[in-house]
């Protein structure tokens, strides 16, 4: 039977989980516990920002506000790992940066988890939560074609994205106009 998005959402968040777990026992993995970490993350972050988010926030317009604060906790779990990228493995600081993130990150998963995937669970139907883990799942697979970028996503690439699904006015609008419109 095909899994359903927040099915995938919720193994997403167990996998980095498990990384987070071996990044603190496994010291000598750190640089590719790391790169793991940042593809499947930003991966994670940006396939659930395209094209999850907006479907709950179309779904049940209430929710609007999750979604965006969903949005800013990743774009701060985001800052929080492009650190991490740059400090050394080896850096006593490297543990404090880590531990930041995963703090960042429990908190976020906890808020999706009893708030936004359940919302997402009661607005939108059975099938259609199958058909969005086709297009998560493809999204996901997209990003992770790419080289990592944790800092967030480029003006640019919000216009694109704010283009293909019609946002009214986006050539005039700021980065921060975006990321709302593109969440609302």
């Amino acid at each position: 039977m095909p899994q359903n998005v927040i099915e995938m959402i919720m193994a997403d968040h167990r996998d980095v989980e498990m990384i987070f777990e071996k990044l603190r026992k496994q010291p000598e993995n750190r640089p590719a516990l790391v790169a793991e970490l940042a593809a499947k993350f930003v991966a994670h972050a940006r396939a659930e920002e395209a094209e999850v988010y907006p479907e709950l926030a179309k779904a049940d317009p209430g929710e609007r506000g999750e979604v965006h604060h969903g949005i800013e906790e990743h774009h701060e779990a985001e800052e929080l790992l492009a650190t991490l990228m740059e400090t050394g493995p080896d850096r006593p600081e490297f543990t404090t940066v880590l531990e930041r993130m995963v703090k960042a990150v429990e908190h976020h998963v906890e808020e999706e988890e009893t708030d936004i995937l359940p919302a997402m669970a009661k607005a939108i139907s059975a099938d259609k939560l199958v058909e969005m883990g086709r297009v998560f799942s493809r999204a996901k697979a997209g990003e992770l074609a790419k080289p990592p970028r944790p800092k967030g996503r480029t003006k640019e690439e919000l216009v694109e994205q704010a283009r293909k699904k019609e946002v009214e006015g986006y050539g005039s609008m700021t980065k921060d106009e975006l990321l709302a419109a593109l969440a609302g």
